[in-house]
């Protein structure tokens, strides 16, 4: 069994929205205090395919094929992480054979060692660079901290060797499905992949989208926001249509709610840049989206503003990073 835990950095950013709202009132979470951690439900997505909703992390994605189970990601802990397999034993006695993850945060990986040590694992190749890295990863839900680590930083994970890491396009069959996985460019983090049910409409997305929340864009892990507008679009343009779109931290939306996503996205995208154009500041892009200062206490964070986001990369002039190509080890 590998046995490594992902650590955890606390952050203070800016205010939390609804998108494609101006502006809204800040959500503000103590990571100290924590929420109540939701109920594990499994949802039938049909033909096989089933979603792990609830517990402290990500939604966790299964399918069951002819002969084994794919499974995308894993829950925060262990322990959430068990009841998601036993759950899997309950609707199947196939083995899960391949785990494949949709990036690198610790919310949707640190459950990982739970699988089988005969399970395939599968990742972008820039994800397992961040993990060796041991970069901090965003809070992304109202949880304690200790779930993540008792450490203040992440550690990195030098006995994590996936079976396949990849960059661009990664087709699978699983006995007589075809599943997709691609990893088109930096958007939350540089590693993302979407992982497409192609006959079923279907496609995991990881963090690419965060339903009433702005995007949250992981810069120091080489996010982009205008990689993430070219990601969704893509996805948006895909043939056959992809119909619905599961998110790590959401219910499944389809492609309307994407679409205004997307457009929600680019008008704040565009107006920073007529911002950064006309020669304003930080402080009149925060004055502009009514942006206010998060309150001051122990354990508070706010969720980072895209406004923010975009004019920092706009004045940095950041740039993607040339894609990875495909790597294949030896377990």
């Amino acid at each position: 069994m590998r046995k490594t835990t992902i650590g955890f950095l606390l952050l203070c950013a800016a205010a939390l929205i609804s998108i494609g709202s101006p502006s809204g009132s800040s959500q503000v979470f103590n990571y100290f205090e924590g929420g109540r951690k939701p109920d594990l439900e499994i949802v039938k997505m049909g033909g096989g395919l089933y979603l792990a909703k609830g517990e402290w992390g990500a939604n966790v994605g299964f399918f069951v094929g002819d002969d084994g189970v794919f499974v995308i990601d894993s829950k925060t802990t262990a322990g959430a992480t068990r009841k998601v397999v036993k759950e899997i034993r309950k609707i199947t006695s196939k083995p899960i054979t391949k785990v494949a993850f949709t990036h690198s945060d610790s919310d949707c990986f640190n459950g990982y060692d739970v699988y089988p040590a005969t399970a395939e694992i599968i990742c972008s190749l820039r994800s397992r660079q961040e993990l060796a890295k041991g970069l901090w990863t965003f809070l992304e839900m109202n949880a304690p901290s200790d779930i993540y680590s008792s450490g203040p930083t992440s550690m990195p994970m030098p006995d994590f060797l996936p079976a396949v890491s990849f960059g661009g396009q990664l087709n699978l069959w699983f006995g007589s499905e075809t599943i997709e996985l691609f990893q088109y460019g930096s958007a939350h983090t540089s590693g993302d992949v979407v992982i497409r049910f192609p006959a079923r409409g279907v496609a995991f997305i990881g963090d690419l989208v965060f339903v009433h929340h702005d995007p949250l864009i992981q810069r120091h892990k080489g996010g982009y926001s205008f990689g993430l507008v070219t990601t969704l679009s893509i996805l948006l343009k895909a043939q056959p249509e992809i119909r619905t779109f599961i998110p790590s931290h959401a219910d499944p939306i389809d492609r309307d709610e994407l679409g205004a996503i997307v457009r929600s996205i680019e008008e704040i995208q565009a107006k920073v840049l007529a911002m950064v154009d006309e020669g304003k500041t930080l402080d009149d892009v925060k004055k502009a989206f009514q942006i206010s200062e998060a309150p001051k206490a122990a354990g508070n964070w706010v969720w980072p503003r895209l406004a923010e986001t975009v004019y920092q990369e706009l004045t940095e002039r950041r740039m993607p990073e040339k894609m990875p190509t495909i790597e294949r080890r030896d377990r």
